[in-house]
Formats: C-alpha cells, structure tokens, sequence
C-alpha cells in the first residue's frame, strides 16, 4: 500500500470514528490532509469504498490478535484472547467505536465485513466451550445460545469499558469469564 493511500486510511478512520459514517464527507476527509479530491480519487471511488477499506483493516487487525484455542488450556486462551481484544479497543478508542458502534444495515456489504469478524470470535466461543465440555469443566450446554449470548455480552461490555463506565481490561476479562463459566447463582 503506499503512502499516501495510508494516510488517507489513517484520517478516514480518525473522521468515521468522530462523525459517523452519515455525517462524515469525501471533503471532509480530503479537507482535513490538504489535499485535492483527485488525490482521494486515485485509490478510493467513493465513501463507501474508503469506509469500507477502513473496516477490512479494522477486522485484520482485531483477528490477528485472535488465536486458536489449545485443547490443554482453552480457558486461559479464551482469556488471552478477551485481553487481546479489549486491550485493543482502549488503546484504539477509533477502531472500537467504528467495530462496535457500526450502523448496521446501512449496506448489506459493510455488515458482511463485521458479521464475518464477529462469527469467527463465536467460533473461537464455541471452540473453547466445546473444549471445556470434553475436559469436563464446562457444563453441557446449547453451545450456540451460550456463545451468542457471551457475544452480546463481550460487545456491550466492551461499550462500557470504550465509555470508561468500568475501570479497566482485567477485571472486564474476568468477570466475563467467571460469568461465563459459572453463571450468577452461589454454590
């Protein structure tokens, strides 16, 4: 990728993360580099093409972080990986807000991007529930519900930490996971 084209990707992501996608303009983003409309027009055909680009990068970067669950310690790789991924998300309070304040269904092509991102983190959910399963220290459940719902819980969770509603990564993580693995009830 060259330089320039970083840069633009860079600001792009900066002005989505502030203004949304709706309110955000090509002039917008070329105003804020000084430079000319043509500029942006060289690697990008539109807003929805650099919003686009941006949120492919934003998936990269978030799944490279994502490893695979070992079978001799999954729970503790499901805890690397909630670290991974919420660490990230407070030092890069952009691509947090891009991943979880997404405006879905403003175009089947956008979604597609997250819906694949967020499938592939069930997955790793799942992998490790499964895992747990066979190790005898999971309980026997609907996997699909459990990794759902442990999901939806990771995402608004992660809204409140991006808030700074809750004072950081690690209790985030473990809380996560003690409710996860044992639920709400005493004893």
């Amino acid at each position: 990728m060259k330089k320039r084209e970083e840069e633009i990707l860079r600001r792009a992501k900066k002005l989505f993360s502030e203004k949304g996608f709706h309110s955000l303009t090509v002039s917008d983003i070329v105003d804020s580099l000084g430079i000319a409309r043509g500029t942006f027009y060289l690697y990008f055909k539109n807003k929805d093409d650099i919003y686009k680009r941006v949120l492919e990068e934003l998936v990269d970067e978030i799944s490279s972080r994502l490893k695979l669950l070992p079978r001799d310690n999954p729970i503790g790789q499901l805890r690397e990986n909630l670290r991974e991924i919420l660490s990230l998300f407070v030092e890069d309070r952009e691509l947090a807000k891009l991943v979880l304040y997404h405006p879905y269904r403003l175009n089947p092509e956008f979604d597609e991007i997250l819906e694949g991102f967020f499938e592939e983190v069930k997955g790793l959910i799942e992998g490790a529930l499964f895992r747990g399963m066979e190790m005898g220290i999971v309980r026997e459940c609907n996997v699909n519900v459990v990794s759902a719902a442990v999901l939806g819980a990771f995402i608004e969770v992660g809204k409140e930490l991006l808030e700074e509603k809750i004072p950081d990564v690690e209790s985030v993580v473990e809380e996560l996971l003690e409710l996860s693995l044992n639920g709400l009830l005493e004893g």
